[in-house]
């Protein structure tokens, strides 16, 4: 039987993951949400998206290598419990788990991590994990893969306004370019959430953390404009925060 080459860990057996724990592999670990994602999405949108991204950006890797670690589907979500599929963690939950894979993998011999982040709200949580890794004797990072994408949604998604937005334009043309058979696109109608290229002014936008507050700015669970959305947008949305996340890690590495 042929087996395909892979960069997860939980398709690798014991000895494998032992070789790559002596050749200094840095883990990746992807962290996402399940939640709602408005009428057309399907609710685990962003652990899709942020998997696609770990999976390929550790496949360009090889100096040192990257393993991507089993992926958190949950995170904080309290916002969209109002809407049904929402499963929400708490803060020490979440804290908890980063800190016992740490341990564990430190065990194995692995000490860096880049911890990839795909839910808006995790982005403070994550932060501080990368830190609490620390007491362990885990290097560690945590980043947003929109982060490394400045500049470029204003291009590729501009109706969500150069910002990740939610269940809009972005997020939309990504499934439609991972799992197109999973978005009800004739659900995505014109006016159903927001044009945020439209709202995106002021200059303090993206100052500071304002949770959601759908139930007033976004009763259909929409931030964004998933009618403009395309698969091929998607799909080089993807390859960039791909491309970008390899060459994060490698410097991330060479410190």
């Amino acid at each position: 039987m042929t087996t395909h080459p892979t960069r997860l860990w939980e398709k690798l057996r014991r000895d494998q993951i032992a070789v790559e724990a002596r050749q200094g592999a840095i883990l990746l670990q992807p962290i996402g949400a399940i939640e709602q994602h408005g009428p057309h999405l399907p609710v685990d949108t962003d652990i899709a998206a942020v998997c696609a991204v770990c999976e390929r950006a550790a496949l360009r890797l090889d100096d040192p290598p990257a393993l991507v670690l089993p992926a958190i589907h949950w995170g904080l979500s309290p916002y969209w419990l109002p809407f049904a599929g929402t499963i929400s963690l708490s803060p020490t939950t979440i804290l908890a788990l980063f800190d016992d894979i740490g341990a564990s993998v430190a065990a194995h011999g692995f000490d860096r991590m880049v911890i990839v982040n795909g839910h808006g709200g995790n982005a403070g949580i994550v932060a501080v994990a990368a830190t609490n890794l620390a007491k362990v004797g885990v290097r560690a990072v945590a980043l947003s893969w929109w982060d490394l994408l400045r500049g470029d949604l204003a291009t590729l998604t501009p109706r969500d306004g150069g910002h990740i937005g939610h269940a809009g334009q972005t997020e939309t043309s990504v499934q439609l370019a991972l799992q197109p058979e999973r978005v009800a696109f004739d659900l995505a109608l014109p006016g159903l959430g927001s044009d945020l290229a439209a709202a995106v002014t002021g200059e303090f936008w993206g100052v500071g953390y304002a949770p959601p507050d759908p139930m007033r700015e976004a009763p259909h669970g929409v931030y964004g404009d998933a009618s403009a959305a395309t698969a091929e947008a998607g799909a080089e949305v993807i390859r960039l925060a791909s491309d970008r996340l390899a060459t994060y890690t490698r410097a991330f590495a060479a410190e």
